[in-house]
């Protein structure tokens, strides 16, 4: 019988990062496993938490410490001191060696409950008295502004971090899988061995059956009709556990993900952070949580390395499959093909809405319409009850009127309470969340050459041996000052290849690269807010990134970048590792507008950027009148930068041609027979190394 290739330990419960080598070492890291119960073992109860004024953040509670005899003054101080640096260090290494802990419990016939939730980052209430119900096989758009707490609801979901107050609940038959905007490190492992790594069931019992067929094959065996009906009944659990077309689904979701099948065999460290991160999102689409009817899918902006091809695809996916799922995204074509329920974060509240993203903008308007028109009703009767109150409750004759009044005067006053957040809302149309008005003006550029940036007869690369593209026909590449570039083509097909040549941090194989007279290179990377100091505060970051070009630049400038990017007050002040993966990139482009420069090179600007903030970006772009070279799978912003010419990219040659517009088919791309090309590259690299130190 045909068995699967590879045989992992299960783990019902997973992190989608791509687990290092060095988490096979002593146990798990946090980063990879969440220890999961299963439905047959007894729940987990949440942590009872004592009732606490709203709006004050509560603190855990620390261990007691033992009173040392003989101890006072400065000397007892100072021992307390370093028994509770050291209580406290014990405490944080447990918390790491435990990983994070799933609230599980009775949800009551739900998969998931919030009971009158508490959330806060340092002196900002991020949501209050937040209350929901997400019922089983249910898709949830998690949507809202930059920084409204998404990001950190969803790990409090994951039990990643605590609430200040309230409940979270998941039903203990649930298995849980958190996927993260951050979570990527390098395997030694396959891209098909890492993708089925968490198939638990049927890695389980694909183990049980090899066992069986090796002791039934065994001269040893005492008993074997005995062994015979163990092989049987491990052959049974083997196809109910889905082995007989186990190759069908990951084949299904890979391809999907827009891995070709050369790619199922390059090692994961090998691959770009993009291929990993979704190397991260196959394991976990196919684990139980991704797949299975009592799964919860958590999923934190799973679409910023996909192209539109791709995004279609996991769409459709999580639209079809039997689990329940939480996402959190600013991309529309998912919420809008996957989602039937939106969950809106605005007003420090949580906003329930039936259907996919489009419907839910449309039923807000009419939802805060008629809020509003109820809310006016009901502060005209307070007034007239408040008017009679005052005139008549000192009347003899008409004291039990006024008394009578003043009962329902609160019963008004509660009903309007109910009502303050929806009538008060504050959005732009056709974004969620709170309304933050951005804008962005980037520095002026300074004076250049007309001709920026040339390369001739270019041969890009890692290695001559194995080239990922050349210049077509050897034409040469021209970036003259006020074009505007866009580069076309498939995933995989070499496209930050040809932008990192440019920006010069990749030598070139062949040809020459030239820069023109006086020309500043700015380069925006889809990575570069997880490059930021994470210790620094973003106000602190943005003035020293900026006066290394401006010295003279005045603390207000950087608050104003900051600020026109929603940033303002003391999230200025805030450390950058405090900040949800959309606020650290507002703060990296923050800096970067600052800098003044007369080529930039953006490599996927909008993966990490909200709506709001991608369209500042845009609109700030719109009168800088130097060189741009961007490469990006997304249309709107692509046709916003209103290009002159494009890059395409295609079978390892690029070419420059006039733009005469875009349409759909210049982003739905076939991939590339030979998969990644610089993953391909660096494979063959490896494999040529390897071959040398055999050699030696």
């Amino acid at each position: 019988m045909l068995l699967m290739k590879a045989v992992f330990a299960p783990r019902p419960l997973v992190l989608a990062s791509v687990s290092s080598p060095s988490s096979s070492r002593g146990g798990a890291r946090r980063c990879d496993v969440i220890r999961a119960q299963s439905s047959s073992s007894s729940p987990t109860t949440p942590p009872t938490k004592k009732k606490g004024k709203k709006g004050l953040k509560k603190t855990q509670k620390q261990p007691q410490q033992q009173q040392q005899p003989g101890g006072g003054g400065a000397s007892s101080s100072s021992s307390s001191a370093v028994v509770q640096k050291a209580v406290a260090e014990v405490a944080k290494k447990k918390e790491e060696d435990d990983g994070p802990q799933i609230p599980f419990g009775d949800a009551s016939g739900a998969a998931l409950l919030l009971k009158d939730v508490f959330l806060a980052v340092a002196d900002t209430d991020l949501l209050q008295e937040a209350n929901a119900q997400i019922m089983s096989g249910q898709k949830i758009g998690l949507v809202g502004g930059n920084g409204c707490g998404k990001s950190t609801l969803l790990k409090c979901i994951a039990g990643v971090r605590s609430i200040q107050d309230g409940e979270i609940i998941i039903s203990s038959k649930l298995n849980v899988g958190y996927f993260e905007q951050t979570a990527v490190s390098g395997s030694t492992k396959t891209v098909y061995e890492e993708a089925r790594a968490r198939m638990t069931r049927l890695n389980k019992a694909e183990a049980a059956l090899r066992e069986a067929e090796r002791v039934c094959e065994s001269e040893n065996c005492e008993d074997y009709c005995e062994a015979a009906d163990v092989l049987m009944d491990c052959y049974a659990e083997f196809e109910a556990a889905g082995g007989n077309d186990a190759e069908k689904r990951i084949a299904a979701v890979l391809d999907g993900l827009g891995f070709s099948r050369k790619q199922w065999d390059f090692k994961c460290d090998n691959l770009s952070g993009g291929w990993q991160m979704r190397v991260a999102l196959a394991r976990l689409l196919l684990s139980p949580a991704g797949s299975e009817e009592n799964g919860l899918l958590l999923l934190d902006e799973p679409t910023n390395h996909l192209d539109e091809i791709s995004k279609k695809w996991l769409a459709d996916w999580i639209k079809k499959s039997p689990n329940t799922t939480v996402i959190v995204s600013h991309e529309e074509s998912l919420l809008d093909g996957a989602c039937s329920h939106i969950m809106e974060v605005r007003a420090k509240g949580l906003h329930w809405y039936v259907g996919n993203y489009s419907k839910f903008l449309q039923d807000r308007d009419e939802r805060v319409r008629v809020a509003q028109a109820s809310y006016n009703k009901l502060a005209a009767e307070a007034a007239d009850l408040k008017d009679f109150v005052a005139r008549f409750s000192a009347n003899a004759s008409k004291a039990a009127q006024a008394s009578s009044r003043a009962k329902l005067l609160i019963k008004v006053e509660t009903e309007m309470r109910k009502l303050e957040r929806e009538a008060a809302a504050n959005f732009s149309e056709g974004e969620a969340g709170d309304s933050t008005k951005m804008a962005l003006r980037l520095s002026k550029p300074p004076p250049s050459d007309q001709d920026v940036l040339m390369m001739e007869n270019a041969v890009l690369g890692y290695k001559k041996e194995s080239p990922i593209l050349k210049s077509k026909d050897g034409k040469e590449f021209k970036l003259s000052r006020e074009m505007r570039v866009v580069v076309l083509g498939p995933n995989g097909a070499g496209k930050s290849t040809l932008l990192k040549s440019l920006a010069g941090t990749m030598p070139l194989l062949e040809g020459t690269r030239t820069l023109g007279e006086r020309v500043k290179l700015g380069v925006f990377s889809q990575d570069l807010a997880q490059e930021l100091p994470m210790d620094k505060q973003a106000l602190e970051y943005v003035l020293e990134t900026a006066r290394v070009e401006n010295p003279l630049l005045k603390e207000i400038e950087g608050r104003q970048s900051l600020g026109a990017l929603g940033i303002s007050g003391p999230m200025a002040l805030r450390k950058i590792g405090s900040l949800s993966g959309g606020e650290k990139a507002r703060v990296a482009l923050a800096a970067f507008v600052l800098q003044p420069r007369n080529v930039l090179l953006l490599d996927e600007p909008s993966n990490h950027l909200d709506v709001g903030a991608v369209s500042a970006l845009t609109d700030g772009l719109q009168d800088w009148d130097g060189a741009l070279f961007a490469v990006s799978h997304n249309k709107g912003f692509c046709e916003s930068l209103r290009p002159t010419h494009v890059v395409r990219v295609e079978k390892g040659e690029f070419i420059i041609e006039n733009c005469y517009g875009l349409t759909d088919e210049d982003f739905e791309h076939d991939y590339p027979e030979e998969g990644d090309a610089s993953s391909d590259a660096m494979s063959k690299k490896e494999e040529e190394e390897q071959l040398v130190a055999v050699a030696a």
